[in-house]
């Protein structure tokens, strides 16, 4: 299971021209007129993984939205992450059934089954 590391976390608001982000962890401050260029901005100075972005639009509702849309998007990769590791286990292990049967146990499509057998790639 993929550990959560995110421990960086900085605040993103949008502002008159802009977007600016408030990084305590630095006790610095950057700016830029697109989102997109922060954002790279952001990713020189930290590894994506380690950095929790909270963005402030002006509008709450909106913002409440965002941050529930990023937090679903982390539990998936999680869990997808999960799908790939217990699928290589099966896979590994269930050298006797067929392809069918492990698409209707792993409930993927026969081709799918196939594939990772082919490839030996440990994806759900």
């Amino acid at each position: 299971m993929v550990a959560e590391r995110r421990n960086v976390q900085i605040v993103v608001v949008r502002v008159t021209g802009g977007w600016c982000a408030e990084i305590p962890h630095l006790r610095a401050r950057r700016s830029a007129r697109t989102l997109t260029s922060l954002d790279q901005q952001i990713r020189e100075l930290f590894a994506p993984d380690v950095v929790d972005l909270q963005f402030r639009t002006g509008d709450h509702v909106l913002d409440g939205l965002i941050a529930g849309v990023r937090v679903s998007r982390r539990t998936a990769r999680t869990a997808q992450e999960q799908v790939r590791e217990l699928t290589a286990r099966v896979m590994a292990r269930a050298t006797g059934l067929t392809s069918r049967d492990l698409a209707v146990l792993l409930e993927v499509s026969h081709q799918r089954v196939h594939q990772l057998r082919q490839h030996d790639i440990p994806d759900g």
